[in-house]
């Protein structure tokens, strides 16, 4: 790694005044850290967000700061790689924010310290590949691109929707078409727009990925370019309603698309528990008997906290459960599963860790099922699941609805 000072003040020009402010209190303060999943785990003072915070503005200082110029002071690769390291030990769940007395919001400075990172040519080598995937297959799994929409045939799917206009679109997602323990959702998610009669379709080979994981790396152009393909696929079958069951790619095309293009695209986005609640509440659906088995729910950290969607899965589940209990920590308070912030890609023994303290407490209730809304958040509950020998049954709220009426 070339580190001349004068290119490691511009890869840390990318923060704003504001989040300079913030990083400053942030530093100052370690009331979040029995909050953080993965501090909690490893208990390293780096770990807590206020000493990530520290290490990035020691080396902010020495580039930019104003002793800087006059001492023209050194800046480590290894100063470096320990703040890397520590960034990228992260889930991105955003529980920090929710501890904070200051109101700062970390997510987005850390999605912003991991921008910095990338411009400075230190991401890990393990998300580098991550990234090459990405330009190369247009997913994060390194499949080929023809192949997104085979789980459809695995899945046993009679019709397979790819019209040039409609009124709906399903925005699968690659967590959901490429991963086997996820390919359910995507299966009960279509039938369940068949039951319902809606004109609907897939993008088909041509869907990419929301761009997500490329904004968790810093990569910001490349995420445009994604949106950008995306929304003209969308745009150009004159669809009213994009619905997706990923808890990433509602949070990437609602909120980060009109950001990254800079203008709001021609529909509307909507989460399946918004879509199910909606039916529900009109009659349309309707259930003859409800679910005998106690059932739970975890809150994937990207739908409820920093998604906003805390009401909707709940009004879904008591519409279908005789029982429904809540863990520990939920709603906004909700303990991350691990399955965030590309750590599975940096260190899946501590995603595994979190998860499996995620399915403790889940078991705690007494519940037989636990389910969830996000393919990221049942992959990881799974194998936390797996690694505890747990009897849970891990399903997503679309599989326990389609389960429910007989469809699946």
């Amino acid at each position: 790694m070339n580190l001349k000072r004068e290119d490691v003040a511009e890869a840390f020009s990318n923060l704003t005044r504001p989040q300079l402010i913030q990083l400053e209190t942030c530093a100052r303060c370690s009331l979040c850290s029995t909050e953080c999943p993965t501090w909690s785990e490893l208990k390293e003072p780096i770990l807590i967000p206020g000493g990530k915070m520290a290490a990035f503005l020691k080396i902010h200082g020495k580039a930019k700061g104003l002793l800087s110029k006059l001492f023209r002071r050194e800046i480590s690769e290894n100063e470096i790689k320990q703040l890397t390291r520590a960034v990228y030990i992260c889930t991105l769940c955003g529980k920090c924010m929710e501890a904070c007395p200051f109101g700062i919001q970390d997510e987005n400075i850390w999605r912003s310290v991991r921008e910095t990172i990338h411009r400075l040519g230190a991401t890990p080598s393990s998300i580098l590949e991550l990234e090459k995937m990405l330009e190369e297959t247009y997913n994060p799994y390194g499949m080929d691109p023809e192949t997104r929409m085979d789980w459809a045939d695995y899945a046993g799917l009679e019709e397979i929707p790819i019209k040039e206009k409609a009124d709906l679109l399903y925005f699968v997602g690659c967590t959901t078409s490429f991963k086997a323990v996820n390919q359910e959702i995507a299966y009960s998610v279509s039938v369940l727009l068949n039951h319902l009669h809606e004109n609907w379709t897939f993008i088909g080979e041509q869907e990419r990925c929301c761009g997500s994981p490329l904004l968790m790396m810093g990569n910001r152009e490349k995420a445009k370019s994604f949106a950008e393909h995306n929304v003209e696929e969308i745009e150009k079958r004159d669809v009213k309603i994009v619905i997706t069951s990923c808890a990433g790619c509602y949070r990437a095309l609602k909120f980060e698309y009109p950001k990254l293009m800079e203008r709001k695209p021609r529909f509307k986005v909507i989460h399946v528990t918004q879509y199910l609640r909606d039916k529900i509440w009109k009659g349309a659906l309707k259930f003859e008997t409800k679910i005998t088995e106690t059932v739970t729910y975890h809150d994937p950290c990207e739908l409820s906290r920093l998604g906003g969607l805390i009401r909707e899965p709940r009004d879904v589940l008591s519409a279908i459960c005789r029982r429904y209990v809540e863990t520990p920590e939920h709603g906004r308070d909700a303990r991350c599963c691990g399955g965030g912030g590309l750590l599975q890609a940096f260190d899946n023994s501590l995603r595994t860790k979190i998860s499996i303290k995620r399915i403790k407490q889940a078991e705690s209730t007494g519940a037989k099922i636990l389910t969830s809304t996000c393919p990221s958040c049942k992959m990881a509950l799974v194998d936390g699941a797996k690694e505890l020998k747990s009897k849970l049954e891990i399903l997503d709220i679309a599989e326990l609805v389609a389960r429910q009426l007989n469809l699946l």
